[in-house]
C-alpha cells in the first residue's frame, strides 16, 4: 500500500492517529510519504514498542508547518508552493514500484490530491480515501467574523481557501474507489451534498474512532481509579471556537449559582486551551472565575493525567440547532469512554457523540440552559458507576480491507 497521508505519526494529531489506528492491524507492507511534524516523545515510545510499526516505511518530506501553515499564516507563499511539491513528488515516489492500493486522507486535503493525480495516472489502483471532517458545506466556514480585525477576516478567508477547499473533498468523493468516514452523521453530511447521493453510498464505509489496546497510555486510562475529590473536578481539554460554544453552559452556571451560592464548594470546572475572548469576559461579568476556571493548552501526556484526575469530563460538541445532521465527532470521546467517568455532554441530538453517549448509558447530554443545569445536578447527586464493553473501541476491528 502506498499511504499519502499529508502528516503522520510520531507527530501527534487526531487525524495522524486515525490514519495509524485505522491501517496497522492489515497484512501489508506501507510506504508512507509524508510531511514532518514535530514529534510527540510519549507517542514516539509507544510505537517503538507497537511492533505493527515495523510494516511502515516513512520518506519524510517538507516540515509540515511551513508546507501547512495553519498557525503561520505568514508562511503562506511557501505552504503553496510545498503543497503542489507534494502532489508531484508523490506521483514520483508512487512510481518507484508497483502498488496494489493506495490510501489518502482529508487533513490535510491536498492528500486527497495527490491522490486524485496518483489515480488519473494509475486507474488500476484502489484508491481508499479517508475523511475526519466534511469540507464541502462546512459550517465553520460561514463563522460570523463581524467582529474580527480586517487582517483576520482576510487571513481566515484565504486560509480556508488553501487548506479547506470543496475541491479537496471532491476529488476524492468523486474518483476514490472507498470513502471511509468515523461515523454515520459525517459521510451522510457529506454525501448528501452531491447528486448520487445513492450510489455513492455503495463505495463507503465507516470505520469509528478507536485506540489501540496494547499501548500503555492507553492501558493506563482504562486502569486509572474513578477519582473522589471534595469538590468534583469537571474538566475540557480543547479549543472553544466557532460553532463550539459555551455561551449556553455559561448561562447555565450562572443560574445554579444564582440558586446555590455554594456550588464552588460541590463542582469546579476547568478549560485547558483556547477560548474566545467575549466567553471570557461573560465569565467575568457573570462572577464565575471561581466556578470555570481557564488554563493555557497543556501536552497530551498531561492532558491525559488531568483526565484521569478529574471526576467529571466536559465534552463540548459543535451545535447546529436545526441541521437534520451534526458531522463532526470530537476524538476525545475514546479516552472519555475509557474512563468509564461521569460525563457532562454539551452537544444537541442531531450530533454523533448525542448517539453514542446514549448508546454507552449517559444520560447527562444536552445543550440547552435547562438541560444544563438538569444534567449538573444530576452528576452532584447520583453517585454512579460505569461498566460497559470496550471491545467496539478497540483498532483491532481493523484486520482487512473491505
Amino acid at each position: 500500500m502506498f499511504v499519502v497521508p499529508g502528516s503522520f505519526v510520531p507527530f501527534n494529531d487526531t487525524v495522524t492517529l486515525l490514519t495509524y489506528k485505522r491501517l496497522r492491524n492489515l497484512d501489508l507492507d506501507m510506504d508512507v510519504f509524508a510531511f514532518h511534524g514535530k514529534e510527540d516523545e510519549g507517542l514516539l515510545k509507544q510505537l517503538k514498542e507497537d511492533d505493527n510499526y515495523s510494516k511502515f516505511h516513512v520518506t519524510w518530506t517538507s516540515e509540515l508547518d511551513w508546507a501547512i501553515p495553519r498557525y503561520y499564516p505568514l508562511r503562506l507563499p511557501a505552504g503553496l508552493f510545498l503543497m503542489n511539491k507534494y502532489v508531484h513528488d508523490a506521483l514520483v515516489e508512487f512510481e518507484k514500484k508497483e502498488y496494489r492500493y493506495l490510501f489518502t486522507s482529508i487533513v490535510p486535503g491536498i492528500s486527497h490530491i495527490a491522490g486524485y493525480r496518483i489515480k488519473k495516472k494509475h486507474p488500476e489502483v484502489m484508491w481508499y480515501a479517508s475523511f475526519s471532517d466534511p469540507f464541502k458545506g462546512s459550517p465553520y466556514k460561514k463563522t460570523d467574523l463581524k467582529d474580527r480585525s480586517l487582517i483576520y477576516r482576510f487571513a481566515f478567508h484565504v486560509g480556508s481557501w488553501c487548506l479547506y477547499n470543496d475541491r479537496y473533498e471532491e476529488a476524492a468523493v468523486k474518483y476514490a474507489d472507498r470513502l471511509v468516514f468515523i461515523c454515520e452523521e459525517q459521510r451522510d453530511f457529506t454525501l448528501r451534498q452531491y447528486p448520487n447521493y445513492e450510489e455513492l453510498l455503495k463505495k463507503s464505509i465507516v470505520m469509528p474512532l478507536t485506540y489501540v489496546p496494547e499501548w500503555k497510555m492507553y492501558r493506563d486510562i482504562i486502569d486509572a481509579p474513578r477519582k473522589e475529590n471534595k469538590v468534583k473536578q469537571a474538566v475540557h481539554l480543547g479549543r472553544l471556537y466557532g460553532l463550539r460554544r459555551p455561551d449556553s453552559f455559561i448561562e447555565a452556571l450562572r443560574q445554579l449559582k444564582e440558586e446555590d451560592p455554594d456550588l464552588k464548594e460541590k463542582i469546579v470546572f476547568h478549560q485547558y486551551s483556547e477560548i474566545q475572548s467575549a466567553d471570557v469576559q461573560k465569565i467575568k461579568e457573570y462572577g464565575l472565575e471561581d466556578l470555570f476556571m481557564i488554563h493555557d493548552k497543556v501536552s497530551y501526556d498531561e492532558s491525559i493525567r488531568i483526565m484521569k484526575e478529574a471526576d467529571v469530563l466536559v465534552l463540548f460538541d459543535t451545535l447546529m440547532p436545526g441541521a437534520p445532521s451534526q458531522p463532526y465527532l470530537p476524538s476525545k470521546i475514546v479516552e472519555y469512554l475509557l474512563l468509564k467517568k461521569p460525563i457532562l455532554g454539551i452537544c444537541d441530538s442531531n450530533s454523533p457523540s448525542y448517539r453514542i453517549l446514549r448508546e454507552y448509558g449517559y444520560n447527562t447530554i444536552g445543550c440547552s440552559a435547562d438541560e444544563i443545569k438538569d444534567s449538573i445536578r444530576r452528576i452532584l447527586t447520583e453517585d454512579r458507576s460505569f461498566d460497559y464493553d470496550l471491545s467496539a473501541l478497540s483498532s483491532d476491528t481493523y484486520r482487512m480491507i473491505p
